[in-house]
């Protein structure tokens, strides 16, 4: 055998085929010989048996939420729909408040996954629909096309 490890509650915690040339006196002290085929993270069993520990598997990216820019937000709506809403914020305080966000200066772009954007954009359609400018049957579709990001 030519490789050695210095085992910590029965893994390898550093494996070395020279350990002496590596690591300070005291710590090379500590490697005993393994099998060659014993690397780093490797588990020794009772029976002495060494095995690789199981592989980890990656979790998958988070998929990219979708975002828009402010303005590019607002023309997800079609003009129809900007024009009532623009005269609805007069009287409604929650949409209002809603475009207000839209319009602050200092935001970058508008993360359409938020659910606080999921709702004003619900809120923004549910006035719409109120107002005869979005068919009820197409509430879904508008909804799916804002909040994809997807211009008309």
């Amino acid at each position: 055998m030519s490789n050695y490890a210095r085992i910590k509650n029965n893994v390898a915690v550093d494996v070395s085929a020279a350990p002496a040339s590596q690591f300070h006196p005291t710590i090379a002290a500590e490697f005993e010989a393994v099998p060659d085929e014993v690397q780093r993270g490797w588990q020794r069993a009772e029976d002495g048996i060494w095995s690789a520990p199981p592989e980890v598997v990656p979790e998958a990216p988070e998929p990219e939420r979708p975002r828009v820019g402010p303005v590019e937000f607002k023309l997800l709506f079609t003009s129809p729909e900007r024009l009532k809403l623009k005269e609805l914020r007069s009287t409604d305080p929650a949409i209002n408040d809603f475009f207000e966000i839209i319009e602050d200066p200092r935001l970058q772009y508008v993360d359409l996954a938020l659910a606080s954007t999921q709702q004003g954009v619900e809120h923004s359609l549910n006035l719409l629909v109120e107002a005869g400018i979005v068919d009820e049957g197409n509430v879904a579709t508008r909804r799916e096309q804002i909040l994809s990001g997807n211009l008309l």
